[in-house]
């Protein structure tokens, strides 16, 4: 539904920026970590708002920082559509709890 959804958040990084300070680690451990971050925050504003998304990490990279990318040091990550949900999904406390409980003791 990437197509069709009202926005689609990408988010790039710029790895060379983390490298040259933390080396290998940086493009391994802390851009990866910072993207994720990013990602969550949206989740969560979304959510706040009404609004579903999802985070998407296969793609043609290329066509996609073809389309939206200035800087050829971007690099896309992730990209986020965001837009109304089809279903609104209720999470309740009980079947989380039971879903790591049945996890944790090696059930599943």
């Amino acid at each position: 539904w990437v197509r069709e959804a009202p926005v689609d958040m990408v988010i790039a990084a710029v790895f060379e920026r983390t490298t040259r300070i933390y080396g290998e680690r940086g493009r391994l451990r802390y851009v990866p970590m910072e993207v994720g971050h990013a990602g969550q925050n949206i989740y969560l504003m979304a959510t706040a708002l009404g609004l579903g998304t999802v985070a998407i990490g296969a793609f043609i990279d290329d066509k996609v920082a073809e389309i939206v990318v200035e800087n050829r040091h971007e690099v896309p990550v992730y990209i986020m559509p965001v837009g109304k949900p089809a279903e609104v999904f209720k999470v309740v406390f009980e079947d989380i709890e039971n879903y790591i409980m049945m996890h944790r003791r090696g059930v599943a």
